[in-house]
């Protein structure tokens, strides 16, 4: 029985027309000790029967951990989005999700398969110009939970950053199912977006905002006495 109506379903078929190129969904799983897996497959699994371009590769995190490693997954379940370039060739979109992206995270899941579906970037200018700088590997962690309806904009950002410049990879995380991960990174609320660098962003902020204070250098600690 699918997840969705069948207006919801009619609807994404219409939307899903507009990709030009295949989308495959790497889920990594395990038989053991992932409460979450079988919940965050039948959510992805109501994508392909929409849309021929898109289709499920699973990967048991256990038996493959090389795999799992080239992709910077070490938590399941998790999604890893891969697309084609404009010449056909294979392209790792550096869009990732850990956790099940049910309730509003499933509007970025959508998002992020029409992104690579389509290859268009919606950042403005200014921010393309900023995020093609970036000459270095960075990654950035998006806090969310299912509930958070503000939390799709502070995702879809990050996934657009990734998917522009290969330098950059963006996980959204789904807060509730990993609490050491909320722990480790200081997440009170959500959405929470975390870069390597240091600089923590609270809340979804603008476009222009969010990819300035995502890109800048954090602040320098004060002085010692």
């Amino acid at each position: 029985m699918s997840l969705m109506s069948a207006d919801d379903q009619e609807r994404l078929r219409h939307d899903f027309t507009a990709m030009t190129r295949p989308v495959r969904l790497v889920f990594f799983t395990r038989a053991d000790d992932c409460d979450t897996c079988a919940q965050a497959r039948q959510v992805i699994d109501e994508l392909p029967a929409l849309s021929s371009r898109i289709t499920i590769e699973d990967v048991d995190f256990s038996a493959e951990r090389d795999k799992a490693y080239a992709y910077g997954i070490d938590h399941v379940p998790a999604i890893a989005l891969i697309g084609e370039d404009a010449d056909g060739l294979e392209r790792d979109s550096h869009i990732r999700f850990i956790g099940t992206p049910s309730g509003y995270e499933f509007i970025s899941l959508i998002r992020a398969v029409l992104l690579v579906g389509t290859g268009n970037v919606q950042l403005l200018d200014d921010s393309r110009a900023l995020v093609a700088a970036v000459n270095a590997p960075m990654t950035m962690h998006v806090f969310t939970t299912p509930s958070c309806a503000y939390c799709p904009r502070a995702v879809i950002l990050a996934h657009e950053m990734a998917y522009l410049n290969s330098n950059i990879t963006a996980y959204a995380v789904e807060a509730t199912e990993f609490p050491e991960l909320a722990r480790r990174f200081r997440v009170s609320g959500v959405p929470k977006t975390v870069v390597d660098s240091g600089v923590e962003i609270l809340g979804a902020l603008p476009e222009p905002e969010f990819v300035q204070q995502a890109l800048a250098a954090p602040a320098a600690p004060p002085p010692e006495h």
